[in-house]
């Protein structure tokens, strides 16, 4: 199939109330795939639009649906000549074919009221126009089953409206009979002609046309000669009470179209808006709860409905959310919800499937397929959703769709991103056991075997190196097991620091102490403030982290070079430093040298070691609730690790030095 979005061929379909809309659709979706074209089905909402009846505006709905459905486009727009407002809307989107029902109103109403085929032809330019035979029939299995001819329905609204309408003609009428001693009988019109306007702006245009027929009654009757009769001697009275009707007339209908656009505009505006807002406020929702949660309360908010929403778990349907709040179903609407779940279609109450069920469930679905189904009822009797409810309905359901399938994508690439983090965190695992394991081993295993085989050779001088490299070796196991233990004790959360009142100074010398051997090659100083506080911390994880510091900057210090050690307080903080004479961190490595598994890039020169240290240094420091930060000197070359622990208390400070 060609790809339509380069299609030279664009068609647009004109559908309204009348039954003969769902064949045009049907129509224009078999033409469309001839020519390999996109194609929109398209509604102008006029000044009539208030007068249509509830089957007309399931028909215009129903017609948009099945638009969309058929794989086209569903577009609703406000204007007052149908046929400009097509015309437009054809040059905007480029449409080249306008497919168009022949009506069947009588020649005279072609004549009073115009034919939107005739302006088509007119004004289309180079557009096609294709009008299609009243005789047309949809299938008879595909057409509504009220689908008979429907004449638009006058809105009576109830007879208070008109009583109000009278009323007014009667206030008028007493205000006409104050002002005629002063303003004469001239004048007359023009009183009555407000009350007409007001009752056009407040009640519509029936309503105004029985204002405007009492108003000429009452003129007749009371101010034209024979007074207190409808009898009229003077032809020119004749002619001004028809010249004043006509006006009336005039005027309360265009008075009466610009109230039905203000409230048509009105409504609008109000349905937009809370639309806009609900967008809103499932763009910002990153929970699957809180998506269903507004989304329920919103749809039973907007359109007076209970409301429940349910997702598949386990390949079951499970209510996760319900305004009022719903946890369980009863079994017609279990069956009803699992059918539209599985064939996508509605089902449930009013629908032709499972029309028992106590509910309406209509699916939430995108591109990809159902992704879940919103269950719909009423304590009312009746049908549940009027044509513009299903529109409104529709728009919430699709915004609700794209929300939560945004947030399962969202769910999915985490996901993804954690098994590939695990993945990467795996191979780096492997390939650390197998360098820093399997290389001490080595060395154990070759000392040992040395011994033993030829220790009759061997004078006391090389067996003590040889004693001396399996203990260095067995050393750096144990740092290694033990960082890879304390690694897993943090991701497990299996971490309580046991918090205690220790003093700075005596971690320190727990820390150099263990890391003696660590140091030997290397001078240490000590920088430590005179009465340093005491802090609430874990003693033995902050001496670890100390050991792991020195570990490290005594494996890229050169030998001889000095590692200092300070500690100082300020208003804030203590702060404690470990400084080397290294070549330093290279600066593209300052924002990854905690995480696991990581070591700075050295090439030729990279030292041993499984990249765990640092990173089990920022778990314990954060776990004590202080923080660490790398950095480089800039005294001089080399590397300082800085951890600061929060103090409320400024403490006195002095500095002693000290040289190992």
């Amino acid at each position: 199939m060609a790809d339509t979005d380069n299609a030279s061929e664009r068609v647009l379909v004109c559908i309204s109330g009348n039954p003969q809309s769902t064949a045009l659709v049907r129509h224009t979706h078999r033409f469309a795939q001839r020519l390999q074209a996109p194609w929109a089905a398209l509604y102008v909402e006029n000044t009539t639009a208030q007068c249509l009846g509830k089957q007309e505006k399931d028909i215009i709905a129903s017609c948009q649906r099945l638009a969309e459905g058929l794989g086209g486009e569903a577009a609703r727009i406000p204007g007052r000549s149908i046929a400009a407002e097509i015309i437009a809307y054809a040059r905007a989107h480029d449409v080249t074919q306008i497919i168009v029902g022949r009506s069947e109103r009588w020649r005279w109403s072609h004549l009073l009221r115009g034919s939107v085929v005739h302006a088509l032809l007119r004004a289309s330019g180079g557009i096609g126009i294709h009008v299609i035979p009243a005789g047309s029939k949809a299938p008879a299995d595909q057409a509504p089953p009220d689908a008979v001819r429907i004449r638009p329905q006058v809105p009576f609204a109830g007879a208070r409206v008109y009583i109000a309408a009278l009323a007014a003609v009667g206030l008028a009428l007493a205000v006409a009979l104050f002002v005629r001693h002063f303003l004469g009988v001239d004048s007359i019109d023009l009183v009555f002609l407000i009350a007409i306007i007001g009752v056009a702006v407040r009640f519509g245009l029936w309503p105004s046309v029985l204002a405007s027929l009492a108003s000429v009654l009452a003129n007749n009757f009371f101010f034209l000669p024979p007074l207190y009769t409808f009898t009229i001697t003077d032809p020119a009275n004749i002619a001004a009470l028809f010249f004043f009707f006509l006006v009336a007339l005039i005027v309360s209908n265009l008075a009466g179209r610009a109230r039905d656009q203000a409230e048509t505009a009105r409504l609008r505006a109000r349905t937009t808006e809370a639309l806009y807002a609900f967008s809103r406020k499932v763009a910002g929702v990153a929970s699957l709860d809180d998506l269903l949660w507004a989304t329920v309360f919103q749809i039973a908010s907007m359109l007076r409905l209970n409301v429940v929403a349910l997702l598949p778990e386990d390949g079951t349907l499970s209510v996760r959310a319900g305004y009022p709040p719903e946890d369980a179903l009863d079994g017609a609407d279990v069956g009803a919800a699992r059918w539209c779940w599985e064939n996508n279609r509605p089902a449930g109450r009013g629908a032709e499937t499972l029309p028992g069920a106590k509910r309406l469930f209509l699916p939430l679905r995108t591109g990809r397929g159902p992704v879940g189904v919103v269950g719909l009822d009423s304590e009312l009797p009746g049908p549940l959703l009027t044509a513009d409810g299903r529109r409104l309905l529709d728009a919430l359901l699709d915004q609700t769709a794209v929300a939560l399938e945004r947030v399962r994508l969202a769910q999915e690439i985490d996901a993804a991103r954690m098994l590939a983090e695990t993945q990467r965190l795996r191979e780096a695992l492997l390939t650390s056991i197998s360098h820093d394991l399997t290389t001490p081993l080595a060395a154990i295993l070759a000392a040992t075997t040395s011994i033993q085989q030829y220790d009759d050779l061997l004078g006391p001088t090389e067996r003590r190196e040889m004693v001396g490299t399996i203990r260095d070796e067995a050393e750096r196991l144990t740092r290694f097991v033990r960082n890879l233990l304390d690694m897993t004790r943090l991701e497990s959360g299996a971490l309580a620091p046991n918090a205690d009142v220790v003093d700075l100074g005596e971690v320190v010398g727990a820390a150099l102490e263990r890391s003696a051997r660590t140091l030997a090659r290397h001078r240490v100083e000590l920088r430590l403030a005179r009465d340093l506080p005491m802090l609430p911390l874990d003693a033995v994880l902050l001496e670890q982290v100390l050991v792991n510091l020195l570990d490290n900057a005594a494996k890229y210090a050169p030998e001889g070079s000095t590692i200092t050690v300070a500690a100082a307080d300020d208003d804030n903080t203590v702060r404690l430093e470990v400084r080397d004479e290294g070549e330093g961190i290279p600066p593209a490595d300052l924002a990854h040298i905690f995480d696991k598994f990581y070591r700075a890039d050295q090439r030729d020169r990279q030292r041993a070691g499984t990249g765990l240290g640092l990173a089990v240094c920022r778990g314990f420091v954060e776990a004590l609730g202080g923080s660490i930060a790398a950095g480089n000197r800039s005294d001089r070359s080399g590397a300082v690790f800085t951890i600061e622990f929060p103090l409320p208390l400024r403490q006195p400070r002095q500095i002693k030095d000290a040289t190992l």
